[in-house]
């Protein structure tokens, strides 16, 4: 027979135990609610206004972009993922729609970063679209958060509103605009250093202490690698530059790989670059200036013949271009 107790004690407890664990749920539930609605982006409707300052000092209002398609690109401004995409923003959104009119690209810290933050990323990225500071009540408008890409049509109207990463959006985001902005004559800019120039030299230290001059290289085939250190798109193209583009032409005493950090890391930072991705050609320390030279950015495939004369210049991310630099690096060698 169960025992029934009176104790008033006893049953007091037991409440003020229920009531906590009633309490508890009741906060998970509305933490969860908060949660997903934090999650949903504002998908629909007129895009909300703001004004915020550049890095130039101005005054960027959505407003004045009236009449025009307009792209915002939320961003940390020390977010790995959002520094590894902002090239690809560069080449595919911007790039490409550089003669139009009716076109804004507008890049947003949401991590209300100070200038020399924001002005860091900028300098590591080599983006050219503005860059606007203390944007969180912004994307918390937008109802998004960094590494998001958000459209908005000539209406002023939202028409896209990215629920992933920048990376995984780029391409549809790419259609959304040329479907917006419909057939005109663009006359694109391009921004690469392009073929059958020559190659800029340089001498940068790699991380084994050894001065590494291009010059050294005449008379050979030399694929560059400009890497971010830290860059997640580097670190997962760079086994694949290396079973691809190493050992394949291993015995080859007419052909050179060689990595250059054009984010200007210390050496540990490239060390453990070298570790994390298992790469067996030389990394080279402070490239951002031969980059800037290159005119291109990191996550980025350079090819340069035996003349010393540049054969291919990626402008895209190292694992899309580099089964095409495999084949210029075949047709190179077999002259």
């Amino acid at each position: 027979m169960k025992r029934i107790t009176n104790n008033p004690i006893v049953g007091y407890l037991s409440v003020i135990k229920y009531l906590t664990l009633l309490f508890a749920l009741t906060f998970v539930i509305s933490s969860c609610d908060k949660e997903e609605e934090m999650k949903a982006p504002l998908l629909e409707g007129e895009a909300p206004d703001f004004s915020l300052s550049s890095l130039d000092g101005k005054q960027v209002k959505l407003a004045d972009y009236s009449n025009k398609v307009v792209v915002l690109f939320f961003f940390g401004n020390n977010c790995p993922s959002c520094k590894a995409a902002s090239p690809n923003v560069e080449s595919m959104l911007v790039a490409p729609f550089a003669g139009r009119s009716d076109y804004q690209i507008l890049g947003l810290d949401q991590w209300n970063g100070n200038s020399s933050a924001v002005q860091a990323f900028k300098t590591i990225t080599g983006v050219s679209f503005p860059l606007l500071l203390n944007a969180s009540a912004v994307a918390s408008d937008y109802k998004t958060t960094y590494d998001r890409l958000v459209v908005i049509d000539k209406s002023g109207n939202i028409v896209f509103s990215g629920t992933q990463g920048v990376s995984a959006d780029i391409a549809v985001v790419k259609q959304k605009v040329e479907m917006l902005l419909g057939a005109q004559s663009i006359t694109p800019i391009d921004t690469s250093v392009v073929k059958g120039v020559n190659a800029p030299d340089f001498t940068l230290n790699s991380i084994l202490g050894s001065s590494i001059k291009l010059s050294s290289y005449s008379k050979k085939v030399v694929v560059l690698f400009f890497l971010g250190n830290n860059c997640p798109a580097c670190k997962s193209a760079a086994p694949s530059v290396e079973s691809k583009l190493v050992t394949p032409f291993a015995l080859r005493t007419d052909y050179q790989v060689l990595g250059l950090d054009q984010w200007d890391g210390n050496q540990t930072s490239l060390e453990v670059f070298k570790t994390v991705t298992g790469v067996s050609f030389p990394l080279l320390l402070n490239a951002s200036a031969v980059a800037s030279s290159y005119k291109t950015t990191y996550d980025r495939l350079v090819v340069i013949d035996k003349e010393g004369t540049i054969a291919f210049n990626g402008s895209q991310g190292a694992a899309a271009d580099i089964e095409a630099v495999k084949q210029k690096v075949e047709l190179l060698l077999s002259k």
